[in-house]
């Protein structure tokens, strides 16, 4: 007789494990099935060499020889990988859905985002890509929970909590945040011409400061990678600038008032305006200085390519 138990990598046992005995010539001569404690027993007909082999639907299969003499024999059978599987869609959510959840209505799948699978001590367990159709599954996993991770460019990475049994298939789909590429010009109210070196600052709905850009000399700004939303964006010019003269006999009658444009500190990562005298709006973000450049406009963030003209009322600086 041969016995034994059925057990996963951590020990636990596997009900309903299928064990088959077999001869050399690959003949069955006994089966049964593993209990709840992962029990099982086979009786041969004599001594001798056989093979066993034991197979589940959550685990790899195993295959082993075993020499029977004339005495029970335990044989105890050790399967590899996980009882469950996790799979599901990765995608862009439309409508304003929450990340997440298991139904996939309202998803546009996504392809080639990485997923990584971590355990609670934040060792990678297995990383894959999504299919051209958002798809992705994850197999072999064992009891616990896991964080998800999701990454794609110009999407937002996300990353979510997940409870893995100790077998069958979970089904997690995860949705993605779009991000988008906001442009746009600065020109002045009068006559629509460009301005080059104004300040474009934007300000997400809650105060914080996302960015500002320096305008090119056609007036353009842009920036990159914005999540969608609603903003503020402000448009300025140069600060005033004051210098001390005197009039009169020998003095000269011109005088030289040179303008220093705004700058910006860790442009295109988001920074604030480096000039600590700049005006600011109740917002914190730049605001008009009084030069006829000075303007704010409230933007719903839904396109890709968007430009704003700040209402100012002149047109010179």
């Amino acid at each position: 007789m041969i016995f034994g138990r059925v057990t996963r990598g951590d020990g636990a046992p596997v009900p309903g494990a299928a064990l088959t005995l077999c001869d050399l010539s690959g003949d069955q001569l006994d089966r049964a099935s593993a209990d709840e404690g992962g029990h099982y027993q086979l009786v041969p007909p004599t001594g001798g060499t056989y093979l066993v082999i034991c197979a589940s639907s959550t685990h790899q299969p195993t295959a082993s020889l075993v020499a029977v003499a004339d005495r029970p024999l335990r044989h105890d059978v050790g399967l590899t990988g996980g009882g469950a599987t996790l799979g599901g869609t990765v995608g862009v959510r439309h409508g304003g859905g929450t990340n997440g959840g298991s139904d996939a209505s309202g998803v546009s799948g996504w392809g080639d985002v990485v997923l990584t699978l971590t355990d609670v001590r934040g060792t990678v367990v297995a990383v894959t890509r999504s299919g051209g159709d958002g798809a992705y599954r994850f197999s072999d996993l064992t009891e616990g929970t896991y964080t998800l991770t999701a990454a794609a460019p110009r999407l937002a990475p996300v990353a979510e909590t997940v409870r893995v049994p100790g077998e069958g298939h979970v089904t997690h789909d995860v949705a993605l945040a779009t991000r988008t590429q906001l442009s746009g010009t600065v020109r002045s109210a009068g006559a629509g011409r460009p301005v080059a070196e104004a300040l474009a600052t934007l300000v997400s709905e809650d105060g914080h400061v996302v960015g500002s850009r320096v305008t090119g000399e056609d007036g353009s700004f842009r920036f990159d990678d914005v999540a969608h939303g609603i903003y503020t964006i402000t448009a300025s010019g140069y600060a005033p600038v004051a210098s001390e003269i005197e009039i009169g006999p020998g003095h000269p009658s011109d005088v030289v008032l040179s303008l220093m444009p705004p700058a910006v500190d860790g442009a295109g990562s988001g920074g604030t305006p480096a000039r600590p005298d700049a005006p600011r709006g109740d917002d914190g973000a730049a605001a008009g200085n009084g030069n006829g450049f000075g303007g704010r406009h409230v933007h719903h963030l839904d396109t890709d390519d968007v430009t704003e003209a700040p209402q100012t009322g002149g047109e010179r600086w």
